[in-house]
């Protein structure tokens, strides 16, 4: 099969993205409690979102269910919904369904439902009248990341009815968009597509949030290793069809994984090579850009920082956790079309 890439240099790429997993897991434990909560003076509540599911995929399985305790005991309010805040009674800010579906799926890949199903019917009083999710609660648009990655978590938990509904939204808002060289991702409570230009991908312009597409992207991955239908995997040809006109940085970007991630499990099924190359570019991005030397206070090592973000501890743990399914995920789909384990 012609892959575009030379098969042993292939296998040494995945082994260099595996290595940087490993040390961003190793960089991850080092914020883990004894009791299994994660916090740190400065900052805590809602650092711990990803790091159940990131621990899993590399066998840290011991830490991430204590961890999962600690988040049952002293995170998890009785209607399912996670205290993200300094205030466990605020039920208004931070009520970030994006991250309560980390959680969720984190949480049942380890069979704790005692955590997920919880989560899960919280999740589901969220729901727009237009099947979308908005990223808070409290937001008045659904979304394209929120609803993908619900639309993933519900496909978790066997509720097929839920991920189409969320399916049928990503795919209306493809449907749509009224400028081939952008890409709007929320709508209103009605589905109807809002033209914000903060609210869209701009193919001309670098640093964009190509995650808005991946998690749709995902979705429909999903919903045809369910279903087989198809369809899903056309509206994933549209999705990546458009990323490949965007800027030199879209597989090379800290927001890109996602998408590498649609890709390459997108290759998996047709075969299309596009998927090994955005998914190979953004582990080469994500080896060359791990932090290799501890800070002053030999904490960073490991984490993952750019310059278009904030210099916060918060954002070297964030990164290393949901890199770590991006990165390993993509190479386990590829290897298992061209065999080369």
């Amino acid at each position: 099969m012609n892959t575009g890439m030379d098969t042993a240099l292939l296998k040494c790429k995945f082994e260099a993205g595996k290595q940087a997993i490993r040390k961003a897991v190793d960089f991850q434990l080092g914020f883990l409690g004894k009791d299994g909560g994660y916090c740190w003076d400065g900052y805590a509540c809602d650092a711990f979102h990803k790091q159940a599911y990131s621990w899993n995929l590399v066998g840290n399985n011991d830490e991430a269910h204590r961890q999962l305790t600690w988040i049952r005991e002293n995170r998890l309010r009785a209607d399912g919904s996670l205290i993200l805040t300094e205030n466990p009674d605020d039920t208004v800010n931070n009520v970030d369904i994006y991250k309560h579906c980390w959680t969720c799926q984190g949480a049942h890949r380890l069979g704790r439902f005692d955590v997920s199903y919880p989560i899960y019917r919280f999740l589901l009083n969220c729901e727009r009248p237009c099947g979308g999710y908005p990223l808070h609660r409290s937001m008045p648009n659904a979304r394209a990341m929120t609803t993908g990655w619900m639309g993933v978590t519900a496909v978790y938990m066997n509720d097929l009815e839920t991920a189409k509904r969320c399916a049928d939204w990503c795919v209306r808002v493809q449907e749509q968009q009224p400028d081939s060289g952008k890409y709007y991702f929320m709508t209103d409570n009605d589905g109807k597509l809002v033209l914000d230009p903060d609210g869209c991908i701009d193919h001309t312009k670098l640093k964009q949030c190509y995650w808005e597409i991946g998690f749709s992207m995902l979705l429909c991955d999903r919903m045809y290793q369910v279903t087989r239908d198809e369809k899903y995997l056309g509206y994933v040809k549209r999705w990546l069809d458009f990323l490949y006109t965007c800027r030199e940085d879209v597989w090379k970007y800290w927001g890109s994984g996602k998408a590498a991630l649609g890709a390459a499990m997108y290759y998996s099924f047709t075969g299309d090579v596009r998927g090994i190359e955005a998914a190979v570019q953004f582990i080469d991005f994500i080896v060359d850009t791990q932090v290799k030397i501890s800070d002053k206070d030999g904490k960073y090592a490991g984490g993952f920082w750019y310059d278009d973000e904030p210099d916060i501890l918060l954002i070297y743990v964030d990164h290393a956790a949901c890199f770590s399914g991006w990165v390993l995920d993509s190479i386990s789909y590829i290897e298992s079309r061209l065999g080369i384990l």
